[in-house]
């Protein structure tokens, strides 16, 4: 299963740079992705924003950042830190939040970010 998801995540990867203007990109570690799709989803709805989600393995998104993969906002799962403070608390589970864009996309990353806090689901 993980692999095919990891395939056509490769197969999108080279459109998240031509990804407009008015689309929030989301690099998230493959073990978020079942609770965020749905999320997601709904704040697509709501707010008709737009949100490209792209999964991955925790280290295959920090060599995807490092080699200037342009995400706006990178989720990965929250370890016993020393220091959470970029946490994001979620019902199902805590995250932890790199925000790597300024200006007006920054606004939108952190709205999303306000999104996932109020509506996460409880599992």
């Amino acid at each position: 299963m993980r692999r095919p998801l990891l395939l056509i995540t490769l197969l999108f990867l080279p459109f998240a740079s031509h990804a407009g203007p008015d689309v929030l990109r989301v690099g998230a570690s493959d073990e978020l992705m079942p609770i965020l799709e749905p999320v997601v989803d709904q704040y697509q709805l709501d707010t008709h924003n737009k949100v490209l989600l792209i999964g991955g393995g925790e280290s295959e998104l920090t060599e995807q950042v490092r080699q200037g993969t342009p995400y706006d906002l990178l989720l990965t799962p929250l370890h016993n830190t020393a220091k959470p403070s970029q946490a994001v608390q979620c019902k199902a589970r805590s995250m932890q939040k790199l925000t790597l864009v300024k200006g007006e996309r920054r606004a939108l990353a952190t709205d999303f970010v306000d999104y996932l806090r109020k509506h996460c689901p409880d599992h």
